[in-house]
């Protein structure tokens, strides 16, 4: 009897230590800056609204309809602990209002207009916004922040779009929704 108790014993270990086994190494770096700016969305504080025109929705009568687009502007000023070739660019992050199938701003309007989400634009390349995609980081647009050693000398605008997007045959009412973000200084 022991030692068929000690045979299952060393077999559990050997076959639990195969089970451990190693197959590859992740390695993970970042960066931390001291780098910070005064941030404001077309002047004003965060949170701030940005108002899309009313349309008709005859403009967004099928799925991928555009339209309404409206420009704002994230401003960075008064930025601190940069270097000589520092650059910024939003990343809007991922959250409750985010389809993770279009990567769109969804409606939160209880009631509201059906069918219809909001669309963000990188104003300087012209592309589409992947909402919470890790892509932001290298196909949003980094802008140069001007800066005199270390700090920023004026205000850095970073130029983006909000539009309607019908994902059909839209339905009239309120359009509202949300979107957090933060900077990625390189």
């Amino acid at each position: 009897m022991k030692r068929v108790l000690l045979s299952t014993a060393i077999a559990s270990v050997l076959i639990a230590s195969a089970a451990q086994a190693s197959d590859g190494t992740i390695n993970f770096q970042g960066k931390l800056t001291d780098a910070t700016c005064q941030i404001t969305i077309d002047g004003s504080s965060s949170p701030a609204t940005v108002v899309l025109p009313t349309l008709s929705t005859q403009l967004l009568a099928a799925t991928g309809d555009i339209a309404g687009r409206t420009q704002f502007n994230i401003e960075l000023s008064g930025c601190t602990g940069l270097v000589s070739t520092s650059t910024a660019a939003a990343y809007f992050e991922n959250g409750s209002t985010v389809d993770t199938t279009t990567n769109n701003l969804v409606n939160t309007t209880t009631g509201g207009a059906g069918n219809v989400q909001l669309q963000l634009i990188d104003i300087q390349s012209n592309n589409t916004i992947e909402i919470g995609r890790s892509s932001q980081t290298s196909s949003n647009t980094q802008v140069v922040i001007p800066n005199t050693a270390g700090a920023s000398t004026g205000t850095t605008m970073l130029p983006y779009a909000v539009q309607y997007y019908a994902l059909g045959t839209t339905t009239p009412g309120v359009v509202t929704s949300n979107v957090n973000f933060s900077i990625n200084y390189q």
